[in-house]
């Protein structure tokens, strides 16, 4: 409940923090100096903020949350595409983040990818070599961009690339909030021998802060049964294969 209070209103003091939760100070103080020994929370003078680690993983929680079914269906749609021995590199985002937990298991596949939470998730898979590639951390979201990042991509070569975005146009132009992202997103497209579209029906039709391709650059678009049907129609005459997935709720979520 403090880390939530801090998420929301990035600092509070100790007095608020206590009126609040209903509990004396010494006992605010004592739940602090516990987060603080974890990392979790920076203290001050009677106060405390969030530290910028939780902040990304809130940011990143509340991302994925968000069309969660569909995002998970469309990872093992994109997952059972890979075959043994292929290297492919994964686009930062919660979407290619699904796609690499329906990977686990797998082996004999080589992974790339510029999201530390995608490294996190496949450190401990067995039979599956994952490279991050360095760079700088981008400040509202756990994943790398920058010069370093984009010279070791050009380095690369790989079987596929898996990518995501944050806008689809009604005339198939594929968009991303971040310039960072975009260059990036577009080395990737450029060193893959196939290129892969993971996107939820949510960000069709969807305008963004800057274009990094279109619909036509791609070899397939994997999407939910939600997205518009000009859209669809656009990627099957540009010869883009549309594998259309029906998110099912699983039991327990």
């Amino acid at each position: 409940m403090i880390l939530e209070r801090l998420e929301r209103d990035s600092y509070a003091r100790v007095a608020d923090l206590a009126a609040g939760l209903g509990c004396s100070e010494m006992t605010i103080r004592r739940y602090l100096s516990r987060l603080e020994t974890e990392g979790l929370v920076e203290r001050s003078r009677g106060g405390a903020a969030i530290t910028r680690r939780v902040r990304l993983e809130f940011a990143l929680y509340e991302r994925a949350q968000t069309r969660r079914a569909e995002k998970a269906a469309i990872g093992r749609a994109a997952a059972a595409l890979v075959a043994e021995g292929e290297r492919i590199v994964l686009d930062t985002g919660t979407t290619t983040l699904a796609m690499a937990r329906a990977l686990r298991g797998r082996k004999g596949i080589s992974v790339v990818t510029t999201s530390l939470a995608i490294v996190s998730e496949l450190l401990h898979a067995p039979g599956m070599e994952c490279m991050l590639l360095g760079g700088t951390v981008r400040d509202t979201s756990p994943d790398l961009y920058g010069p370093l990042l984009e010279d070791n991509l050009s380095r690369i070569h790989v079987d596929r690339a898996f990518i995501g975005c944050d806008g689809l146009s009604a005339d198939g132009v594929l968009m991303t909030a971040d310039a960072r992202v975009a260059r990036a997103t577009t080395l990737m497209m450029e060193k893959s021998a196939k290129t892969v579209l993971l996107t939820d029906s949510a960000k069709a039709g969807r305008n963004s802060f800057i274009a990094f391709g279109k619909v036509e650059q791609l070899d397939t678009l994997v999407t939910d049964s939600g997205m518009p049907a000009e859209i669809l129609n656009l990627a099957r005459r540009a010869k883009v294969e549309a594998l259309v997935v029906s998110a099912e709720k699983r039991k327990g979520g």
